[in-house]
């Protein structure tokens, strides 16, 4: 096995798929290894320093998801991909939702389209080694990750049975949080949601926001409010611009997703949701890490740089893979680990593509706007490919900056 090679895990327990899958790769450049169950997996794991698991759902003792929830808790630098059959379904819905797996092979696989997908979750595998070593340094430095809030758990666990609860169930848990359902009504009654009339009621609010909305907001909420409650040192970072641009971003992504054409309407709530939560990693960064952060900060001043490359300079990781952690850490759907993980490099993550696409896009062009702030000293180039997705022109941004500053107010 030549260690300058990346390596790949296949986990099933049919042997002739193994076996089909020896002989279709026996020429690519990567190493192969295989399990037959997920102990196995888990062993070979152990010994070998693998960059990626593709695993079966459905195999006896332990199930796929089962298996890849203790690669993620054990490896989390490890990219996860599903290997499913149309059965599977539900399975997979809930496996995805819970962060388990990053991307889907179908089974049976179209040859192509297998070695697509294993070559792109390779490339992802290999950006997360550049930064893994820094990134365990950080995890390993803070005593623990925050909890996820008890409301969005609440939340959570409705959503798992969305298809028995009521809208009245889901308000009795809002409505005890003063500032949350607060929070929801503010959004059902702005321009945004398009409502002509006063919205007064959580229950009226949930049900003109939608479940997407709702998940992103009581945690967007939880998360700025845990944050700015505490006193702390001065890092030079203001909190208070930095939740104007992530709600500027929220807006602006969920603008430009309205724009592609027979776009599927869930993923245009979900863009907003995710905008918000696109830079959770800075939180993070200034709550838990607050002396390193304050250097990062004055690194990006003093180079009139991004917060990113200063990130890279003194943590050796940066705020999207830590904003990574702490989504599949709280079991965030997978649109928003996506976000966060990539908005900065969408051309990486084929996985919620659209919506990733939307954030970047909202992230440039909000800092373009100067609608609040990021941490940035400079502004980051858009990817060109995502703003011809959305077919953006130079004429357009004034009446776009204008509509965002709207939606704001």
């Amino acid at each position: 096995m030549s260690e300058n090679r990346q390596s790949i895990l296949f986990v099933d327990d049919e042997e002739n798929v193994l076996n089909s899958l020896r002989r279709l790769l026996y020429d690519e450049p990567w190493n192969l290894f295989f399990a037959d169950s997920g102990s196995k997996g888990l062993e070979l794991l152990k010994q070998e320093n693998i960059d990626l698991v593709v695993s079966d759902v459905r195999m006896p003792h332990m199930d796929g998801i089962a298996f890849l929830k203790q690669v993620k808790t054990l490896y989390p630098h490890i990219v996860r991909v599903f290997l499913s059959g149309y059965a599977d379904r539900s399975a997979i819905v809930t496996a995805l939702s819970e962060g388990c797996a990053q991307q889907l092979l179908p089974k049976p696989w179209n040859v192509d389209e297998l070695k697509a997908v294993i070559r792109n979750a390779l490339l992802q595998a290999g950006e997360l080694k550049k930064k893994n070593i820094g990134l365990q340094k950080i995890i390993n430095s803070i005593d623990f990750l925050t909890a996820a809030p008890q409301t969005y758990l609440e939340i959570r666990k409705c959503f798992l049975h969305i298809d028995t609860v009521s809208i009245e169930s889901l308000a009795e848990i809002i409505e005890p949080d003063p500032s949350i359902s607060a929070e929801l009504l503010r959004w059902a009654n702005s321009a945004l949601f398009g409502q002509m009339q006063k919205v007064d009621t959580v229950e009226r609010a949930l049900m003109i926001l939608g479940i997407d909305i709702i998940e992103g907001l009581v945690i967007s909420h939880s998360v700025f409010t845990s944050v700015t409650s505490v006193s702390r040192p001065e890092t030079g970072f203001s909190l208070k611009d930095f939740q104007a641009h992530s709600l500027a971003c929220g807006i602006l992504a969920k603008l430009l997703i309205s724009r592609v054409a027979h776009e599927e309407p869930k993923n245009i709530d979900r863009a907003f949701t995710a905008g918000l939560l696109h830079d959770v990693g800075k939180l993070v960064e200034e709550g838990c890490l607050t002396d390193n952060f304050r250097k990062v900060v004055d690194t990006a001043r003093q180079k009139k740089s991004l917060l990113l490359e200063a990130e890279n300079e003194i943590l050796e990781t940066t705020h999207e893979e830590i904003g990574r952690c702490l989504a599949e850490w709280w079991s965030m759907p997978s649109f928003f680990v996506n976000a966060i993980r990539w908005h900065h490099n969408p051309h990486l993550c084929k996985m919620n593509r659209d919506i990733v696409q939307a954030v970047h896009v909202a992230n440039v062009l909000v800092q373009r706007f100067g609608l609040g702030a990021s941490g940035n000293f400079c502004i980051p180039e858009a990817c060109q490919d995502s703003l011809e997705f959305f077919e953006l022109t130079e004429d357009e941004l004034p009446s776009i900056k204008e509509s965002v500053i709207y939606y704001l107010s």
